[in-house]
Order: structure tokens, then C-alpha cells, then sequence
């Protein structure tokens, strides 16, 4: 064999090498580890006296084209829609939203955001402007992105629980619209581990995808249970295939801790096995969702 086809063998090898490494190996690492003290979630979502929610809406107000090869390493190259959403519980006399979807000027560009539903958005900026609290999954654009671009900002900051991890780096807030001096004076709620927020409601900290991401534990009136996960797992297929986004989207685009994801996955896969009356919503999958719908876990679209 002449020299230039042992370069060119070694060259294809060195470039299927890093072609596996950067969009195949979707391995969870051994050593990624991470506790979710279930009993103690519980015990906290009882610990504030009221009423728990009675119900929880859902609206869909955009949605991502994505190749199936972003969401999760050795994916097909196949489009996936990654719908972007905000929730709202609905207690007996007040309201509390999960994250707040994005507005229509930070939905671009248009191929990548081929859907944007005008209606659910004016429909969330009303519920923001409703509510007696609001929390996000984390800092990113698509789940911030509705609170920071909203007019009223600065009537709904009393309501607002952003922590401080979640403004700890401020290109997030920039990156999501959040005008510039907007939380002057703004006191960040700090916890560790865990948060009782509301009756049947509680913050679990899940550092990470980014280093304010958390999830949200939901108790309900009737004591079905709910866990957003935010953007931990964009849809259900991570957790069930025990697989990560590919290190060229978690290390190139979007700058995410993937040994601490890795063992929040694997909680989750823990979880969902150990406690299936505990039901997932990962932050981007429309089939879970309308799963939720149609086992009554979730109402579509905020009705008054």
C-alpha cells in the first residue's frame, strides 16, 4: 500500500473518529451521578398550608425544527418539531406559571421556528400578568424569553422567583431580551437543593443544561403528580434511551455541563421506573404532552 493511501486511510479514520465523539457517543458517563430525594419533595410539597392546584394548563405558542441528530447524540438526521411551551397552575383564587415560552421577535429564524401561535402568546402575557408567582425551568430564551420581553416587566417582578443562579450569568437575561438595568434592586430567591414555593409546588435544583436550570414538582388537588423537567431532557427519548444531545450541540451551541446532565438523566430514569406515578414533562415533546392531555394531567390552553 503507497504512502498517500495509508494518509488517506488514516485521515478517514481520524475524521470517522471525531465524527463518533462530537454526534454519536451519546454514552452516559459512570461516573455522572445525581440524588433526587423523592420522600423529601413530597414532604415539602405538603409543608405550606392552602389548597394544592386544582389544575394545570398547558399552551403551545411556537415550535423548533430541529434534526432528530441535535436532540440526542446518533439521532437520525430526520426534521423533529421541538415545541416550545408555558404552564399555569390553577389554585381555588390564584395562578402560578412555569416558564413563559418567547415572543414573537425572538422566534427567528422563521425555517427554524416554522410555528408561531399569536393567540397562545397574548394568551400567556395575560396569565404573566395574572399570576401570584412565576418561576422558570431556566435561563434560556424560549422559557425566560415571555417574562423578559414582556411590557409590564416591572409590575410582574413582585411575582417573579428568578434565582440567583438563574442571573448569575447575565448573557442569558441579555440573550432572552431582558432589558438592561430592568432588575435593579431585584432580590433572586437562593436555595440549594430544594424549594417549597406553593402549596403542592417545589423547586429541585438541577444544574447543568445551563447553571440555573431546575425542575418543578406539582402536587395536585388530587394527588397526581407532575414533574417539569425543563430543558434536562428536551423530549422523553433522552431518559428512555439513556442518551445526551451530541457534544458538537452541548459543547458548541449551547454550553452545557454534560457529566451533571448525564446524572440527572439517569435519576430520572430511576425515578420514572421506581415511582411511574411520578409523570415527566421534559421541556420540548409534543407526544409526551399530548399524553398528559389525554390522561387529564394536563389541560390545553389557558381558559379563564
Amino acid at each position: 500500500m503507497g504512502k498517500r493511501w495509508t494518509a488517506a486511510l488514516a485521515l478517514a479514520a481520524a475524521l470517522g473518529a471525531g465524527y463518533w465523539w462530537l454526534a454519536l457517543d451519546g454514552r452516559l458517563p459512570d461516573a455522572a451521578h445525581y440524588d433526587f430525594d423523592l420522600a423529601e419533595v413530597r414532604r415539602l410539597a405538603d409543608s405550606l398550608p392552602g389548597d394544592k392546584p386544582a389544575a394545570v394548563q398547558v399552551e403551545k405558542v411556537a415550535a423548533f425544527s430541529f434534526p432528530e441528530a441535535m436532540v440526542m447524540a446518533g439521532g437520525a438526521w430526520r426534521g423533529l418539531e421541538i415545541p416550545v411551551y408555558a404552564y399555569r397552575l390553577v389554585y381555588a383564587e390564584r395562578t402560578v406559571m412555569i416558564d413563559s415560552a418567547l415572543d414573537r421577535s425572538l422566534a427567528k429564524p422563521a425555517f427554524m421556528v416554522p410555528f408561531f401561535d399569536d393567540a397562545a402568546y397574548a394568551r400567556v402575557e395575560k396569565a404573566l400578568e395574572q399570576a401570584a408567582l412565576i418561576v422558570v425551568t431556566h435561563e434560556h430564551m424560549d422559557h425566560l424569553g415571555g417574562l423578559a420581553r414582556h411590557p409590564q416587566l416591572a409590575a410582574l417582578l413582585p411575582a417573579t422567583r428568578l434565582t440567583a443562579a438563574q442571573l448569575a450569568e447575565p448573557k442569558y437575561a441579555k440573550a432572552a431580551g431582558l432589558p438592561d438595568g430592568a432588575l435593579a434592586g431585584y432580590a433572586p430567591l437562593r436555595y440549594e437543593r430544594y424549594a417549597a414555593l406553593a402549596p403542592g409546588v417545589v423547586l429541585v435544583a438541577a444544574p447543568g443544561h445551563t447553571p440555573g436550570s431546575q425542575m418543578v414538582y406539582v402536587r395536585r388537588a388530587d394527588g397526581r403528580e407532575l414533574l417539569f423537567i425543563g430543558d434536562v431532557a428536551w423530549q422523553m427519548r433522552n431518559i428512555e434511551a439513556q442518551r445526551e444531545r451530541p457534544r458538537w450541540v452541548t459543547g458548541g451551541l449551547i454550553d452545557e455541563d454534560r457529566i451533571e446532565v448525564a446524572g440527572e438523566l439517569k435519576a430520572l430514569d430511576a425515578l420514572r421506573r421506581a415511582a411511574p406515578e411520578l409523570h415527566l414533562v421534559p421541556g420540548h415533546d409534543g407526544e409526551a404532552v399530548s399524553a398528559l392531555i389525554a390522561a387529564g394531567l394536563l389541560q390545553p390552553g389557558f381558559q379563564e
